[in-house]
């Protein structure tokens, strides 16, 4: 490929995206079928020492067979308790690491840990769950994470789906923000280190490398560079398709539909840039009434532990917004 022609492929995918653009992506949205459960079934069921239950829960996604995860603390039975969703970051899969195992988190909420399409769920050493399906990063973790809420929901009698809220990190943290956009049950979300926006310059310049020189390892790119770039370098899609493809997995451009948000964020993160974070800040700060907290860590790197004080702020967030608050204050 000439360098003008390269050139007038990044001109045309990296352009901002129009309002009928992101018209185009909501109606997609709202018309995709209701996240009912479908093939549900208890694949594993292990209780803790301390009253705690840890399942597998599998369900059916356009007839492949997705797993996830659930951590059932040690409440009194009759108990309603808030459900948060933990979307797990890079493309390695889930296991119990992903739980949060300290703090009110642990220990007043059920958690749900979506493994995503393609990848492995590993809670004991010598059994694995592999979720069925083509990886489709960020656009099908959310149809299936939406599934799997509903799964839960609907075996729990002590979950509150009034009450339901979503942590992710990188990869997840775009998951995140992605189901708090699509999913009214949500009534909170906490991002880490999530992308935000596909048509920032640091993914243009992932792109302009791709075309020539082989993909940095982060998650998503070699989807987004098949189905997006390659794909239209090689005449397999149109500018206006691949431009949506990018623009339904970037939820700054839609966080007038966010609820309550906190995002967390490190000046020196390399693998997800601090840009996604001050995009998605800025574009919600344009919306009247909406709620975002945007932490800010200036020795931040992309690694949860490297944000001080991240995991402490999330929980209170959490705790204030969504376990703690009635229905109605908690709605967006």
């Amino acid at each position: 490929m000439s360098a003008p022609a390269r050139q007038e492929l990044l001109d045309g995918l990296f352009a901002p995206p129009t309002e009928a653009e992101r018209a185009a992506i909501e109606r997609d949205w709202e018309s995709r079928p209701a996240p009912e459960p479908r093939g549900v079934r208890v694949e594993l069921e292990k209780r803790e020492k301390d009253g705690r239950r840890t399942l597998v829960v599998s369900h059916l996604v356009n007839g492949n067979r997705h797993y996830g995860a659930v951590r059932i603390p040690a409440a009194a039975p009759e108990k309603r308790l808030p459900v948060l969703v933990v979307a797990h970051g890079g493309d390695k899969g889930a296991s119990g690491y992903h739980f949060f195992h300290h703090g009110a988190l642990a220990d007043e909420w059920i958690q749900v840990v979506p493994s995503f399409r393609s990848e492995p769920l590993l809670l004991t050493p010598f059994r694995a769950y592999r979720s069925e399906g083509l990886a489709n990063p960020w656009d099908g973790d959310v149809d299936d994470t939406m599934q799997l809420l509903s799964a839960v929901l609907g075996l729990l009698p002590q979950a509150d789906s009034s009450r339901v809220a979503v942590f992710g990190h990188s990869r997840g943290g775009g998951v995140a923000l992605l189901m708090g956009e699509r999913d009214p049950r949500i009534r909170a979300v906490v991002s880490v280190a999530g992308p935000t926006d596909l048509f920032l310059p640091d993914i243009r310049r992932v792109a302009t490398r791709g075309l020539s020189l082989p993909l940095p390892r982060l998650p998503g790119a070699n989807y987004l560079a098949d189905s997006v770039l390659f794909a239209l370098r090689d005449g397999r899609t149109t500018l206006p398709r691949a431009r949506l493809e990018m623009l339904r997995r970037s939820p700054a451009w839609f966080a007038h539909r966010l609820p309550p948000t906190q995002v967390h964020h490190g000046a020196l993160d390399n693998k997800v840039a601090f840009a996604h974070g001050e995009r998605l800040a800025a574009f919600a700060g344009q919306v009247p009434g909406r709620t975002l907290e945007f932490h800010a860590y200036p020795a931040g790197k992309h690694r949860t532990r490297t944000l001080d004080g991240a995991v402490a702020r999330a929980e209170e967030f959490l705790m204030r917004t969504v376990a703690n608050a009635s229905t109605s204050s908690a709605s967006p």
